[in-house]
């Protein structure tokens, strides 16, 4: 994995914007994410915008760092948020975040990587696997103190065959909540997004697919 900062500047007016990036190929022809680069690509079109890869690391605190160092928020440039704190401050000091689906999850490019450095982190010294069977005690735990409403219990039949009654034709094709999302993972925890965010994902650190 390969982290990146580059540059991509609007040839009509001089007017840059400089972001980070996790990938494995540098001719990916990612462009940013930010809210005003994305307007303003869109407006100019992607002929008017050059990219430069000003710098490669190896590791995320580097690129973080270097960001931090030269991410100017000012009339010259596109970025909303000093650098260093990860690619979705601006979204996330409003509350809003473009995979929520009602735009509140709070939950933003810097904590995707910060989950991915912890994973990394608790392999090295050795308290990966004690981490999971703390989280799976964790949530034993809630539903036992918390008394769960349905803890140990079951429907009946009766209301088995109601429940499928009344679903019938109910959750298919488009009808289905689960329509057009898919799960993702980030080598911890599992979460379902929608398919037409899922290159987004991909690019940020997570893999298709659910673990087990």
């Amino acid at each position: 994995m390969l982290f990146v900062i580059y540059k991509v500047t609007n040839l009509l007016n001089g007017k840059y914007y400089i972001g980070k990036h996790m990938t494995n190929n540098l001719n990916d022809g990612y462009m940013g994410s930010g809210k005003l680069i994305r307007r303003a690509i869109k407006k100019y079109g992607l002929d008017n915008f050059k990219k430069e890869i000003l710098h490669v690391f190896d590791n995320v605190e580097d690129m973080n760092n270097k960001e931090k160092e030269l991410v100017v928020v000012s009339e010259e440039t596109y970025n909303l948020c000093p650098g260093g704190h990860g690619g979705f401050g601006y979204i996330n000091s409003t509350k809003r975040n473009i995979y929520g689906k009602n735009g509140q999850s709070g939950f933003g490019k810097e904590n995707l990587i910060d989950g991915k450095r912890q994973k990394e982190i608790l392999k090295e010294q050795n308290k990966f696997d004690e981490y999971c069977k703390n989280m799976s005690k964790s949530k034993i735990q809630f539903y036992q103190t918390n008394k769960h409403p349905w803890l140990g219990r079951k429907h009946s039949k009766e209301s088995l065959l109601k429940i499928s009654v009344s679903s019938q034709g109910k959750q298919t094709g488009s009808k289905n909540s689960q329509y057009g999302t898919c799960w993702i993972n980030n080598g911890l925890t599992n979460k379902k997004v929608k398919k037409e965010v899922l290159d987004i994902w991909l690019n940020i650190g997570y893999s298709k697919g659910r673990l087990v």
